[in-house]
């Protein structure tokens, strides 16, 4: 994607602090969640369908967490992406990623 995302000190706290909600949970640093929009092979709602508030989703590889994560972001009135959550690939994110994503013309 190619573009840089950007965590405020809170948004930081809270991915930083997952092991803290999620017993046995990986806390995410913010270098990692950039690695995952920096993956060739990133998947990208934008918007995402099932954000309430217009939150973009991203899906892509982070060598640093090594694994598949899912970043959450919102576009500000200049365009710029800011993070607001980013947890491990799991589910039907993880199988987006590994199968990718197609616009329904292969159905």
């Amino acid at each position: 994607m190619g573009e840089d995302l950007i965590w405020d000190a809170d948004s930081t706290a809270y991915i930083r602090s997952r092991p803290d909600r999620y017993p046995g949970g990986q806390a995410i640093e913010p270098e990692w969640t950039q690695e995952a929009l920096d993956d060739v092979n990133l998947i990208a709602f934008e918007p995402d369908p099932k954000s309430r508030m217009g939150a973009s989703r991203f899906i892509g590889r982070s060598a640093g967490a090594g694994r598949v994560l899912v970043v959450i972001a919102f576009r500000d009135a200049d365009g710029d992406l800011h993070g607001i959550n980013a947890w491990p690939a799991t589910g039907a994110d993880l199988t987006f990623y590994l199968e990718g994503v197609t616009d329904g013309e292969d159905d």
